[in-house]
């Protein structure tokens, strides 16, 4: 029997690979459509695009391994049946409940190896990955100089009128006249006409003109430097307009600070629901719950003290507790011309009181939505892969009676199943956070409703009846495709 069982596990290897590179390729292109305009185009390094694409493919894997394993499981028992292994085994004296045991198995490791992978590497990448998408989102793009275009940076704006290539021969002589940064002949260009607006000083308008410089960007600095030729300097104060200095420079070099340019991540140490491991999101459950329990003190002490204070009064009021109804108590108190300004204290107080409640009752449902919050992401990293089990209950007996292993069938199904499984997820996630379904449930349907569809296919593979006419459908896809050629006109393709 163990080599038999090694011999059914093998089977699930290969699919299992293939199908995981699919479905990660397929997430990752996802993925790159939806932010390549925030990673590309921004000058970053090739190294910290890897970096930043690597550290998303974590919560793809997350996903993307329970639905290998249905596909896996399908192609592996669809090709068992197709070509009569099962048949075989079961004539053997073996039942299906043992031809599927080696696949529980798998989908156990799978298990184990996932909930490791969700508490511990999944929220430090999820964690890092914010940290870098936020750096790549304050870091400039990579400044692309053109003609007659006004650049705004700020407290600086510039404007450039033409730009030249200089040639090979003048490198050399330029070479000695410019500093270190400009050590790339192939990216400098020769500007024409600078006209550079200076606003770095409140007080001051100081505005740069040249005939002729060069600009270059110092990561050391972290700088635009421009080297300026035959130029004017002009500064006006602001405070005293009378004051105007114009002179004249040979050279000039104006360093421009440019620190968005540069990509540097940075340290922080807080951490959203998705970047925190379980012992993390349970110390946050019990915070919370702590602060949700003394709000829930303070209301009850608010209305002892809100009855406490009615029953004072009516008990000072004589014969007005003695009425039977609210409008008799009204008439008498209104009576009571004494006793006037002591209601209209007591309304006053008694609407400040609710208005406290009201207010405490708020509190009390934010801290009960951050309970839920965290203790939806505490059973969705056991429950999402717990779904390798299941879809092994799924796939095992659907691939035994489909008697087909084409990759084509067992992902068809496998998305099927896979978005039947997701929208039980997402929505059992937002009715958790609205407080209708506990947390509990809103993770853990889906894995009983498919569970229970898994052990209905596996009874129905043990009695060997059919859920699915594979016959009947390909009939019905033939017909479907003949009436459509029978109603095409001529000419048409």
């Amino acid at each position: 029997m163990k080599l038999i069982n090694r011999y059914i596990i093998k089977e699930h290897i290969g699919p299992f690979v293939f199908a995981l590179l699919v479905i990660m390729f397929i997430l990752l292109m996802n993925f790159l459509v939806k932010y390549i305009g925030q990673i590309f185009g921004k000058g970053l390094a090739l190294a910290t695009i890897f970096k930043l694409i690597a550290l998303n493919l974590a919560w793809m894997l997350a996903l993307a391994v329970p639905m290998a394993t249905l596909v896996a499981v399908l192609m592996a028992y669809g090709r068992l049946s197709a070509d009569n292994e099962i048949t075989i085994l079961k004539s053997s004296g073996i039942s299906i409940f043992k031809i599927i045991r080696p696949s529980l198995y798998l989908g156990v490791f799978l298990f184990l190896i996932m909930v490791y992978f969700s508490d511990q590497i999944l929220p430090e990448s999820n964690h890092r990955a914010r940290l870098m998408f936020r750096a790549v989102r304050q870091k400039k793009p990579t400044l692309q100089l053109q003609e007659h275009i006004f650049y705004e940076l700020p407290k600086y704006n510039f404007l450039v009128d033409r730009i030249e290539k200089p040639l090979a021969e003048e490198w050399l002589s330029l070479a000695s006249l410019l500093g270190p940064e400009y050590r790339d002949f192939e990216t400098l260009d020769r500007l024409k006409n600078i006209t550079i607006f200076d606003r770095s000083d409140p007080q001051k308008s100081i505005t740069i003109t040249a005939n002729e410089g060069y600009m270059v960007y110092s990561s050391n600095r972290r700088a635009l430097i421009f080297t300026l030729y035959d130029g004017e300097f002009h500064e006006l104060d602001t405070q005293k307009w009378d004051e105007y200095q114009r002179s004249y420079f040979q050279k000039h070099t104006v360093n421009i600070p440019a620190e968005d340019f540069e990509f540097e991540e940075h340290h922080d140490s807080y951490r959203g629901d998705r970047e925190m491991n379980i012992q993390m999101m349970q110390e946050k459950v019990a915070y919370f719950r702590e602060r949700a329990n003394n709000e829930r003190k303070r209301m009850v002490q608010g209305l002892d003290k809100d009855f406490m204070f009615i029953d004072t009064l009516l008990a000072r009021l004589p014969g007005a507790y003695l009425t039977a109804d609210g409008d008799s108590i009204r008439k008498a108190l209104t009576e009571s011309g004494q006793w006037y300004q002591a209601i209209k204290r007591s309304e006053r107080i008694a609407e400040r009181n609710r208005q406290q409640i009201q207010t405490n009752k708020s509190v009390l449902d934010n801290h009960l939505k951050s309970i839920n919050k965290y203790k939806v992401e505490i059973y969705k990293k056991i429950s999402i892969p717990f779904a390798s089990i299941v879809f092994v209950l799924i796939g095992a007996p659907l691939g035994i009676m489909a008697r087909k292993g084409s990759m084509g069938v067992a992902i068809s199904i496998s998305i099927g199943f896979f978005l039947l499984y997701w929208a039980f997820l997402i929505g059992g996630e937002d009715l958790a956070d609205r407080r209708i379904v506990s947390p509990f449930m809103a993770m853990w349907s889906p894995n009983f409703v498919v569970g229970l569809g898994g052990l209905y296919l596996t009874w129905r593979a043990v009695k060997e009846s059919t859920f699915i006419n594979w016959d009947r459908l390909r009939k019905m896809f033939k017909i479907l495709g003949a009436a459509d050629v029978q109603n095409q006109e001529p000419g048409q393709g």
